[in-house]
């Protein structure tokens, strides 16, 4: 059922402090003629905005009971709107399996798989036990997420033994920093392992001057250092006084789950972890006093005065995910045409995947369900429209696609060019709607208009139409949603895009801030956009330019930050949180290639500047000039390499 537009007026009244600017500032007045055209379809926004954003949905982290509700939600108003599954369905035994085309909204898929399995796994402590002895005396249970916490790397596996200390447990750091005597045996012991690296009297590193940490300090390394000389379990702790954010806290599983060993690994509280230490020290030393020792000069300290018995059960299973997808069917010979309407359903749940605030939800409403919703409405709207189509009428099929695990990089769309419905060749056009729920001041960003020849002349009477004033987007910014997976095939795209705000990626993106009257503008925008190419005579002829620098026939080598006059070969992954580049795919016959970097690869240091992500990255990189070579440090397998690149021309 419809709100009434005096309806959709008090919901917007009352669920968006934007709305009175952007009536304001509308083409059409006076206000009351803007809400005539637009009040029911307001409504309609304001409902779909207002239950995707509801904490019952747990900020729709991508393998979340909530993910999957609003997998049925889109689900649900596909079949409402009358749209074909879009999915084939596979059924039977296995060996006689029967497919059945168009038999499914969903397409299921591992995100791990997609990924690679880099990056943090999904884990789940099922449950765990740590108990600690001073001397011969009874052991003393410890209290979960209070004395200690299992880490998302533990084996499943029971360890008990004496304590040793191990400093930072660095194998090999800066400045000719040993942690490990040649011939150090671990066995039978439980180490425990100081966090971060040697430190300065404020709590800072002594290994850099700008308050970051070196990769000396990363979680994995230590403990596999301890394990690989015979530690039967780890300990983590804090060291006292250490100058950063998660001093107090306890590691999460899902923080940690970089790898996986075989003996139990927790984290110990400082407070814990005191007591038991300057008891089972023969010297009766506090951790501060052995901080100091091993801040000057890495040592092996034995505790023979207490044990640890550490007990870890962790799950593994990776919860699958759904891109959810339904099919307007076309009409006539451009019917097995496809042009895509998509959006990313899917947000960053309790913190874990790109969150500001571990264990909280992160309602998402802008990202993304601002674009979920005005696909919806799209999908409404053309639904109605092919519904009363003549039967010689001429027009591609529609394919509405609702992307998950868009947050762990990508990977529902990325999943979906490797996997679509029909050849990707047939794929003539793809619009995305990502973060287009906070129109300000009636700017909107919108890119892809170069990816297709004469797509800027074909757009312009739909930009006009829309009425917004069009900005660039900021840099780096086009190939971080859903429309790059289907840009780096081939495929014509647009991005659609309202900007960044204090609320990205923070529980404060809530459905009351949402400007339900912009986002409307967009859908309605992006609908009569989506009709026109569907009904286009010809197909758009694909350019490989993102708008950001010269053509090429090739695949960008990054997202794009402004013309550069060399290319690297490297197509990055969406994020590395902030520890560097993590590369997603390297080209053949280019820079990247011949100096021997590889998928996977963690890009640290770009001839000695220290780099956190793309955006630190591209600018050094526009700055090159071909013939240069430059000295990049990358880490493999947890351990750090070097590696020296000739860098060739754009295009070259």
């Amino acid at each position: 059922m419809r709100h009434t537009p005096l309806l959709a007026v008090v919901l917007v009244a009352l669920g968006s402090r934007a709305f009175a600017q952007e009536s304001s500032q509308a083409q059409e007045a006076p206000i009351a003629a803007l809400l005539e055209k637009l009040g029911p379809d307001v409504a309609r926004y304001d409902m779909h905005i207002v239950t995707l954003a509801n904490p019952f949905f747990e900020g729709r982290g991508a393998t979340t009971v909530g993910n999957e509700r609003a997998a049925d939600y889109l689900e649900f108003y596909f079949k409402q709107f009358g749209l074909v599954p879009a999915f084939p369905e596979t059924s039977g035994e296995k060996g006689s399996e029967v497919t059945t085309p168009r038999a499914s909204y969903s397409q299921r898929f591992d995100p791990v798989e997609v990924r690679g399995r880099r990056g943090p796994r999904p884990v789940k402590v099922l449950g765990s036990e740590t108990a600690i002895r001073v001397g011969e005396g009874d052991w003393s249970p410890l209290i979960t997420d209070l004395d200690y916490s299992v880490l998302g790397c533990s084996g499943s596996a029971v360890a008990e033994g004496p304590l040793v200390f191990v400093g930072y447990s660095i194998a090999a750091g800066e400045n000719g920093y040993l942690g490990y005597p040649p011939g150090t045996d671990l066995s039978g012991k439980v180490a425990v392992v100081f966090r971060y690296e040697p430190l300065k009297d404020d709590g800072t590193s002594r290994w850099s001057d700008d308050g970051s940490w070196s990769m000396s300090a990363a979680l994995e390394p230590k403990i596999s250092a301890a394990a690989r000389r015979g530690a039967v379990g780890v300990v983590v702790v804090n060291p006292p006084g250490v100058k950063d954010e998660n001093a107090t806290k306890l590691a999460t599983a899902s923080e940690t789950a970089n790898g996986e060993f075989e003996i139990p690994v927790v984290m110990m509280s400082l407070e814990r972890a005191d007591y038991l230490v300057s008891k089972a020290d023969a010297a009766h030393r506090s951790l501060l006093d052995l901080r100091r020792l091993v801040d000057e000069s890495p040592t092996i300290i034995d505790l023979p005065g207490a044990s640890v018995r550490l007990q870890a059960s962790l799950d593994r299973t990776t919860p699958t995910t759904r891109n959810v997808g339904g099919l307007l069917p076309g009409k006539g010979g451009l019917a097995g045409e496809i042009v895509v309407v998509g959006a990313h359903f899917d947000h960053a749940g309790y913190g874990e995947y790109g969150g500001r605030v571990k264990g909280v939800i992160h309602p998402g409403a802008d990202d993304n369900a601002s674009g979920t919703s005005a696909m919806l409405l799209a999908a409404e709207h053309l639904s109605e429209v092919y519904a009363g189509l003549p039967a010689d009428a001429n027009a591609r099929s529609i394919l509405f696609l609702g992307f998950s695990a868009e947050e762990w990089g990508l990977l529902g769309s990325r999943y979906y060019v490797a996997h679509p419905i029909a050849p990707i060749a047939d794929h003539v056009f793809m619009f995305n709607m990502d973060m287009v729920g906070r129109v300000r001041d009636n700017a909107l960003m919108m890119g892809g208009d170069t990816t297709a020849a004469g797509l800027g002349d074909w757009l312009k009477p739909y930009l006009d139409e829309g009425g917004f004033s069009f900005q660039p987007l900021p840099k780096g910014i086009f190939g971080r949603s859903d429309h790059a997976s289907f840009f780096q095939k081939g495929v014509p795209c647009l991005f659609f895009f309202s900007g960044f705000h204090d609320e990205y990626h923070a529980p404060g993106d809530v459905s009351m801030l949402i400007n339900r009257v912009g986002a409307v503008r967009v859908s309605t925008m992006v609908q009569h956009m989506a009709l026109a190419m569907a009904e286009r005579p010809d197909r758009p002829a694909f350019v490989m330019d993102d708008g950001s620098g010269p053509q090429t026939d090739q695949p960008p080598s990054a997202p794009p930050q402004g013309r550069s006059r060399v290319r690297f070969g490297v197509q990055p992954a969406y994020t590395a949180d902030g520890k560097g580049v993590v590369i997603e795919n390297v080209f053949p016959t280019t820079s990247a290639a011949e100096a021997g970097l590889q998928p996977g690869d963690l890009m640290t240091s770009w001839n000695g500047t220290k780099i956190t992500g793309v955006e630190d990255w591209m600018p050094l990189l526009g700055k090159a000039n071909p013939g240069d070579e430059v000295k990049i440090t990358y880490v493999r397998g947890g351990e750090e390499h070097t590696a020296t690149a000739k860098l060739k021309a754009a295009g070259g």
